[in-house]
């Protein structure tokens, strides 16, 4: 029931947003009981899980405008690293604090996602010149810490990645 319930906060869900297509074939309703259950002992015992850390924040921002707004006035630039290991509660809270400004600069290698099975959304780097019009990507190719028999490698290999981007190391 935590790995469930952490999934479903990574991708930003409270209870009652759950719905039947965001369950497996192994989740019934006893999870999302188990779920609302689990918040209300931690709410009791004025506690947060790891995953409330960006549920609750983002809660916040999506039911208060003018709480959106104090925040998205008061952020300038936004600054993400390993952008491709973000999962969606993330790419919601930086869709909503880079506003219409959109000032934001992401860092990632989509051929180093490695945390998917942590609730990481590939899809959030593939997507990222869509999803931030006027986005400028710049590709990182030179690597001064191997050789060329080991880039050549690895670039065969990754190659072979189906979801990608591209480089040319």
């Amino acid at each position: 029931f935590a790995k469930i319930i952490n999934r479903w906060k990574d991708k930003g869900l409270v209870p009652e947003k759950i719905t039947d297509s965001e369950k497996d074939r192994f989740e019934n309703e006893f999870a999302k009981d188990v779920y609302i259950k689990y918040q209300s002992k931690l709410k009791s015992s004025n506690s947060a899980d790891f995953g409330d850390l960006l549920l609750y924040p983002l809660i916040i921002l999506k039911d208060n405008i003018d709480v959106l707004e104090k925040w998205k006035s008061k952020i300038k630039y936004i600054l993400v690293d390993e952008y491709q290991d973000t999962n969606a509660a993330q790419y919601m809270l930086l869709r909503l604090l880079s506003g219409e400004k959109k000032n934001i600069c992401c860092v990632g290698d989509e051929d180093q996602s490695i945390y998917g099975w942590r609730g990481a959304q590939l899809k959030n780097i593939l997507n990222f010149e869509n999803d931030f019009n006027g986005a400028k990507i710049i590709r990182l190719e030179q690597n001064y810490r191997s050789s060329g028999n080991i880039l050549n490698a690895a670039s065969s290999l990754i190659s072979e990645n189906k979801e990608r981007i591209g480089k040319k190391l």
